[in-house]
């Protein structure tokens, strides 16, 4: 029988090309409109900058989010929010993706909000687990 040149499997490792990983998009998702490399987050501010000039940058789909920390991901960079973080722990955030705070400053934050980020994500799962027994109660 004779082997099947290329095949690849669900299962197997994949490797991406780096300047894939780097890629800014058009906000409509069609366009390759810069790069980022991780590195710093000036670079990040001074390219969107740049981007912004002609078009809008999908802000919500930046490169290199595995930069995140896995305590800052899902709730709390949509609270705070988070855009992008580089590879020293600086990350882009704020409403109009405009601050460069460390990610220490956010940890701080809910240390003096929440008493720690668990603390915040305990509070969220409190709240809907009894926006779901209300909702539930309204139903009967």
């Amino acid at each position: 029988m004779a082997e099947e040149i290329g095949r690849r499997f669900s299962l197997d490792k994949v490797e991406i090309d780096p300047a894939i990983k780097n890629r800014i998009m058009a906000a409509d998702g069609d366009d390759h409109v810069g790069d980022w490399d991780g590195e710093n987050i000036e670079d990040l501010v001074k390219e969107l900058d740049r981007i912004e000039e002609r078009v809008d940058a999908n802000y919500t789909n930046l490169p290199h989010n595995f930069n995140l920390p896995e305590d800052l991901r899902d709730q709390v960079e949509k609270d705070y929010p988070i855009w992008a973080c580089d590879k020293q722990g600086i990350c882009l955030t704020g409403e109009h993706a405009d601050k460069a705070v460390p990610v220490d400053k956010i940890r701080r934050h809910y240390d003096k909000k929440h008493g720690g980020v668990e603390g915040f994500k305990e509070k969220l799962r409190l709240e809907r687990e009894q926006m779901i027994a209300g909702l539930k109660r309204n139903q009967k």
